[in-house]
């Protein structure tokens, strides 16, 4: 049916314009959800609307369907009466309406059959997964953001500190970052940033928006690793009340906004300052972590550019070198956030980068820098060394990424010299982390140790991909059993972060970054299981990956990308039993058609997708 001839009500629902006795139905949806195709809560104002900032705008007065022009309505912003941040909840999140399959010119996709049909529809189904998404075509996506651009009038300074949680909560926020979470990102300077914290609370009006942006990111990234019922957070929480882990899902994200506010209202556009840079490095890591990484793609170019403008990446005169040590640190930050880039989508050559000419910053602790000079390396880990470690990576990453973009991926030889360079990384880290190859229990050497072995097990996924398939004229036996390795040593560090209790402190970690690789670690095992002959035994593959199903749907209460994770991996059960069943009654092997029932390359937007398979998990005849 063409657009001119039919509408949608709140509910999908094609109706007729044409008939002038239809009957009145009650009006289930507000003007901007049913102009928009959206789930409306009915709240007055519902939850979409508040999340574009059309909180004025948002009716449900039954008005004549009519195309409807845009309209620019301001986001009013509320003032919090209190330094303790008291918000209200928010209703629950509109879902978008499900993505129907477009059909081609003649008619449909063709069906095949044999080997060509399993190579393609594997190929399908692991490109997909790294590809990049497209938020343009999901309109929730598109008004819930947490983009600069849509903040509104401005915020004065005090309404602005008004929202920062208590001192006391905030002295416990900020300690809980440099003791569990610095070490993974340190690009701030411990003893300095001490100094600006301790000259913020004397005089909160005199301070830099963009450090007080560094500060609401830092709140808002740590609070997300803590735990709601934690006794330290009771202060956030109004008194009496029972918490819920969505109360601080939505204190994080209120912060994290609030810290883009700092940045716009400071014109970080033009005005370029060395905390404008710490700032948006915060903000972008946050946002790898809590988001998905895709959100902070446009806001790392601009941070990118702003490291070149402020000469972060040479030394410059007359800097003492504490200040250049600082400036090595942001600049290594800002390398390693393009890695997550790089090994989660390879769909751009990043190796430009390695021809910025820099100097690393020196692998010693914080108490070792000081304005007249820098004390000699430790022969022991430091508080950077996990860092040295990332900016290893990030060059071996940004290689590869080069070299599998290029007609070289499908040989055989540089993909033995990469295997090997790899190994050698994994090594250091095994001598450096390990205890007589025992996790170390005295310290958070084995946390640092299995995060490091995720980016080097995605980095074998990528570079085995075009060798493991048994129908592929460059296959190799060699890296089908790679993958499979690979695949099962990421669901492993999955796993054990998710219940080892001696890593509980980075629990955090499985809500962003980890989770997607541990999700492109189980579309490519289920690719490799079902490359298998039937006398392989994959039963101990498959318990990990329905281990991997329950973990996710766990973690999907504080985790959209979780959620989303979790109802594809859902689909992959359901795809391998129908293959498994097919395969019993036919003789023949079953390849699940990813590529007929999902778009894969918004796979970020589960709720865009059509989930509704027939019994082999083929979209229904339209």
């Amino acid at each position: 049916m063409s657009q001119s001839s039919s509408t949608h009500n709140g509910l999908g629902r094609a109706e007729s314009p044409r008939s002038p006795y239809r009957r009145k139905r009650k009006v289930l949806s507000c003007e901007h959800c049913r102009c928009s195709k959206l789930k409306c809560d009915r709240q007055q104002p519902c939850g979409a609307c508040t999340r574009r900032g059309c909180e004025l705008s948002c009716s449900f007065l039954a008005t004549p369907t009519v195309p409807t022009t845009s309209t620019n309505v301001h986001r009013t912003t509320s003032n919090p009466s209190s330094s303790n941040v008291r918000p209200r909840k928010k209703p629950a999140a509109s879902s978008a309406p499900l993505r129907q399959p477009v059909a081609s010119s003649s008619g449909g996709r063709a069906q095949r059959s044999g080997a060509d049909e399993i190579q393609d529809s594997q190929d399908s189904r692991w490109e997909a997964v790294l590809q990049r998404p497209c938020p343009e075509d999901d309109p929730v996506a598109a008004t819930d953001t947490l983009s600069p651009f849509s903040v509104g009038p401005s915020i004065s300074l005090p309404d602005i500190i008004d929202i920062l949680p208590s001192r006391t909560s905030c002295d416990c926020l900020v300690s809980h970052f440099f003791n569990h979470i610095s070490a993974l990102f340190p690009i701030l300077h411990g003893p300095t940033f001490q100094k600006q914290y301790v000259a913020f609370m004397q005089q909160p009006y005199e301070v830099d928006l963009s450090w007080l942006a560094l500060l609401f990111s830092m709140c808002s990234l740590t609070l997300n690793t803590m735990e709601p019922s934690d006794p330290r957070l009771v202060d956030l929480w109004p008194k009496g009340s029972h918490f819920q882990e969505q109360e601080g899902v939505t204190l994080s994200r209120r912060l994290q906004q609030t810290a883009m506010v700092c940045l716009l209202q400071d014109q970080f556009f033009i005005r370029h300052k060395h905390s404008t840079f710490e700032a948006l490095l915060m903000v972008i890591y946050n946002l790898s972590h809590n988001e998905s990484v895709d959100q902070g793609w446009a806001l790392l170019g601009m941070a990118l550019n702003i490291g070149i403008a402020l000469r972060c990446n040479v030394d410059s005169q007359g800097l003492n070198h504490l200040e250049t040590e600082r400036r090595r640190r942001c600049w290594v930050g800002i390398l390693t956030l393009h890695t997550y880039q790089a090994i989660l989508f390879r769909d751009i050559d990043m190796s430009f980068l390695l021809d910025i000419k820099t100097t690393m910053p020196a692998d010693v602790n914080d108490v070792d820098i000081t304005q007249e000079g820098i004390s000699q390396a430790s022969s022991s880990p430091t508080q950077m060394s996990v860092m040295m470690f990332k900016v290893r990576l990030f060059r071996i990453s940004t290689q590869i990424c080069h070299h599998i973009s290029g007609p070289s991926r499908l040989e055989a030889e540089p993909l033995r010299e990469f295997d090997a360079i790899i190994a050698e990384e994994q090594q250091r880290w095994d001598s450096t982390y390990l205890v007589d190859g025992a996790p170390n229990i005295l310290d958070s050497s084995y946390a640092y140790w299995c995060i490091l072995q995720t980016y080097a097990h995605q980095l074998y996924l990528l570079l085995h991909r075009p060798f493991r398939h048994s129908q592929s004229s460059c296959f190799l036996a060699t890296s089908r059993d790679r993958c499979i390795a690979s695949s099962a040593a990421l669901l492993g560090i999955h796993r054990q972060i998710y219940e080892v209790p001696l890593l509980r402190p980075y629990l955090w970690l499985l809500r962003g970054v980890t989770s997607l690789k541990a999700l492109h670690a189980a579309v490519a095992l289920n690719s490799c299981l079902l490359d298998m002959p039937s006398s392989f035994e994959s039963g101990s593959y498959r318990e990990e990956l329905n281990k991997l199903v329950l973990r996710m749907e766990s973690l999907s209460r504080r985790s959209a990308i979780c959620l989303k994770a979790h109802r594809i991996l859902l689909q992959l059960q359901t795809q391998f039993g129908a293959a498994n069943q097919q395969a019993a009654d036919s003789g023949t092997r079953f390849e699940s058609r990813i590529e007929d029932w999902t778009d894969m390359r918004e796979w970020f937007g589960a709720d865009l997708f059509n989930w509704n398979l027939d019994s082999v998990g083929n979209l229904p005849a339209v």
